[in-house]
């Protein structure tokens, strides 16, 4: 019973460490690299590709600070992050395009 509680309190640091994290830190910045990066390589400026990597790496580090509190496997903490990024980069820039779409 102990082992069991004492996953589920590490499981709840890692997510709440997680979203402190992202939402403090990162999520700003993310949606700002990506954005811009998008815009830029959309008008034939490759140097955007560079934001768009940076801004990719920010969503990353969220997901791979908490899945490494939470299980305490850094190969595991890191692979299981880049899809975790994908999904979380995107939803950002949608939010963003979402946002820009209204205020026009």
């Amino acid at each position: 019973m102990a082992d069991g509680s004492m996953r589920a309190a590490r499981y709840l640091w890692a997510t709440v460490t997680a979203l402190v994290i992202g939402a403090l830190l990162f999520e700003p910045t993310m949606v700002w690299m990506l954005g811009v990066g998008v815009f830029m390589v959309a008008n034939a400026e490759f140097m955007g590709l560079w934001l768009i990597v940076c801004g990719y790496g920010l969503a990353c580090v969220p997901a791979a600070f908490g899945l490494l509190i939470a299980t305490g496997r850094f190969w595991f903490s890191i692979t299981q992050s880049l899809w975790i990024g994908l999904l979380y980069g995107a939803a950002g820039f949608v939010f963003l395009d979402r946002i820009i779409t209204f205020l026009t």
